[in-house]
């Protein structure tokens, strides 16, 4: 009776178990969703050639999949059809702006924000590329997004990133991993920064920026920074100090950093806050990870790179997110963002992304917290991809966190988006960031 008995239980316990791994190895339901509502879409319009609805259908659910090419091609013939279609002009704006052109998104945007519940959005961030800061502080109290709209009332008053000094700058890093420091000058004391093109504006941390004599405001709001949103509270930093090169009046966000300090310059001196793209993108920038070095140069400069030099084309999504296409381990292709923030990381993602190409964490990885509980306060589990490839780039064995990017980081701006490059990708190598040609320039092996 024994073993009947026990080979029943054996049973139930696979069925029970079933559940559990019926998603291992398969993309995630949203992603499922997004390729159902393609194929649906591919269907009903075999011979509605001229159906325009139908079209923009399956346009969309070609460009939530990040299929450019073929939502482009379906948004050109239908607009050439209609020019007033909404569907088709809020599309091709979403393309637009990726591709850096924010007048032609704005423009195409007119009478379309109806379309799409990202294209007021994509609106925002296009008058902010554009400098239009009062009308977007306008956009911005209509999104109730009452913080952003304080920051870029202030932004609108005049005078921010006011550059001066020596026309370019090259600086020694203080350490290279887990992320990049600087020794810069914060209102004119002394400090240490992380450099990361994944921040937006400033970030600066609060005990530190009394030291300096940084004065936040009572407002808050969301930032997107290192996979998740954190609340800042508003300021204008009065000067930072990179070299020779001086910047005033830079629109920063005030938040306690010293458990993610202890992560990046563990028993060193306090890290006082990041510099993101906001700076970052008013120069061509090295990041130097092989000879630790930190170069800036005038906006619009050449970059000198090597002839064996790698050019990774990037594209810029929302504000001044830096994203590439690459794969994880031979999978499918993916969109990426460039950050070099996440400490002790090489490839970041939710846990379902690693899940679909059938990595996992070892047991002992699941039991380490890591930098995740001195970000979101959630736990990462350390895992190890085979290979990761961005364009010509490909770099073996890399460490990532899964878990170190929010589940809803996915689809935050209508197209999928599945993972965020860091350090440990770019270690030894030397990056430059062509902002004018929308390039990644990689040097080393």
């Amino acid at each position: 009776m024994r073993r009947p008995r026990a080979f029943a239980l054996t049973l139930s316990l696979l069925f029970a178990a079933a559940p559990l791994f019926a998603d291992w190895q398969q993309p995630d339901p949203s992603y499922r969703d997004a390729q159902f509502a393609l194929r649906a879409a591919l269907r009903d319009t075999v011979g509605q050639g001229g159906n325009a609805a139908r079209l923009d259908t399956l346009a969309v659910a070609h460009l939530r999949l990040d299929h450019e090419a073929d939502a482009r091609r379906l948004f050109t013939r239908v607009l050439a059809a209609n020019p007033a279609d909404a569907a088709a002009r809020a599309g091709l704006a979403k393309l637009a702006l990726f591709a850096d052109r924010p007048a032609e998104a704005e423009s195409l945007l007119a009478g379309a924000l109806l379309a799409d519940d990202t294209a007021p959005f994509d609106l925002l961030a296009a008058r902010i590329r554009l400098g239009a800061y009062a009308d977007a502080a306008a956009l911005a109290d209509s999104l109730g997004l009452a913080g952003r709209a304080d920051m870029l009332r202030r932004m609108a008053e005049g005078g921010t990133y006011a550059i001066s000094g020596a026309p370019g700058a090259k600086l020694m890093f203080v350490r290279l991993l887990p992320v990049p420091l600087l020794r810069v000058k914060l209102n004119g004391q002394s400090v240490l920064m992380a450099v990361d093109p994944g921040a937006g504006d400033l970030l600066v941390d609060d005990f530190v920026g009394r030291q300096c004599k940084v004065t936040p405001s009572p407002i808050q709001t969301l930032v997107s920074w290192d996979g998740t949103r954190v609340s800042v509270k508003n300021t204008v930093v009065k000067r930072l100090e990179l070299g020779g090169v001086r910047i005033e009046n830079l629109p920063a966000g005030v938040l306690p950093l010293r458990r993610w300090g202890l992560e990046v310059n563990p028993q060193g001196e306090r890290v006082a806050g990041v510099i993101g793209a906001g700076v970052l993108s008013r120069f061509a920038t090295v990041l130097d990870l092989h000879e630790g070095r930190f170069e800036l140069a005038p906006s619009g400069s050449a970059l000198a790179a090597a002839p064996d030099a790698r050019h990774i084309p990037f594209q810029l999504w929302g504000e001044n997110e830096i994203m590439v296409r690459g794969s994880i381990a031979g999978g499918r292709a993916m969109a990426m963002r460039v950050t070099t923030g996440i400490p002790g990381c090489g490839i970041a993602a939710p846990a379902e992304v690693f899940e679909e190409l059938g990595i996992r964490a070892g047991v002992l990885a699941r039991m380490m917290r890591g930098a995740g509980a001195a970000l979101a306060g959630a736990p990462w589990s350390q895992v190890s991809a085979s290979s990761v490839t961005v364009g010509p780039l490909s770099r073996d064995r890399i460490t990532g966190w899964s878990g170190a990017m929010d589940s809803s980081e996915l689809w935050r701006h209508g197209v999928r988006r599945d993972a965020a490059l860091s350090t440990d990708f770019f270690r030894d190598l030397r990056v430059g960031i062509d902002w004018k040609r929308h390039e990644l320039l990689i040097e080393g092996d």
